[in-house]
């Protein structure tokens, strides 16, 4: 019975049904969250989890056809985005503990300099890179080290487009610095959480 209803919803859900989405959405909101919560402790976390589940759901709906029971495909769905998460969470932990370790030794060898130098002049030249209203965000935080809402009332802008620019210039710089070099990259984006 539970199936075939399912299959019902399903179908409606495929035509672009959004009051189905919701009753799909009201049923499994809850016990997607505390399915999540056990993976992901910060309720932040689980929360965003579960929104993201329901989003690619609602954008994966034409492409269920497969799917059984709605509720096991969410449960699945959200397990794999909160392991993703979590996976995620560890990378940065341990670029973050190798980022002490460098930085709070204070016996810098002449190859970490070297590198750090090296870093810097390939950090300067992906900058010039960036189209210009992106790059002249980013040097104004990152050089001049102005506030969001500095940077927005000089460029008339609002301090969410400052806030985008910012973190569009970042990941372009992850996608374009070298695996090397993610350690310094990231006391960028360390910086960037502090202001």
């Amino acid at each position: 019975m539970a199936k075939e209803k399912d299959r019902i919803r399903l179908r409606q859900l495929k035509a672009g049904d959004e009051s189905v989405f919701s009753e799909i959405y009201d049923a499994h909101w809850e016990s997607l969250f505390k399915y999540v919560i056990r993976i992901l402790p910060d309720q932040d976390d689980a929360a965003d989890i579960v929104q993201e589940t329901f989003v690619t759901f609602w954008e994966l709906r034409r492409q269920l056809d497969g799917v059984k029971t709605v509720k096991a495909y969410l449960f699945v769905m959200a397990r794999n985005l909160a392991f993703r998460r979590f996976r995620d969470y560890v990378k940065r932990t341990e670029v973050e503990d190798k980022l002490v370790q460098f930085y709070g030794d204070p016996v810098v060898n002449l190859e970490q300099l070297v590198g750090a130098k090296e870093l810097a002049n390939l950090l300067d030249a992906e900058i010039e890179k960036l189209p210009k209203r992106m790059r002249e965000v980013f040097v104004l935080s990152r050089k001049e080290h102005l506030s969001y809402k500095e940077i927005a009332e000089r460029l008339h802008i609002s301090d969410q487009t400052v806030k985008k620019q910012i973190n569009n210039s970042l990941k372009y710089l992850r996608l374009k610095i070298d695996e090397e070099y993610i350690p310094y990259l990231m006391l960028l984006v360390i910086i960037d959480k502090l202001t």
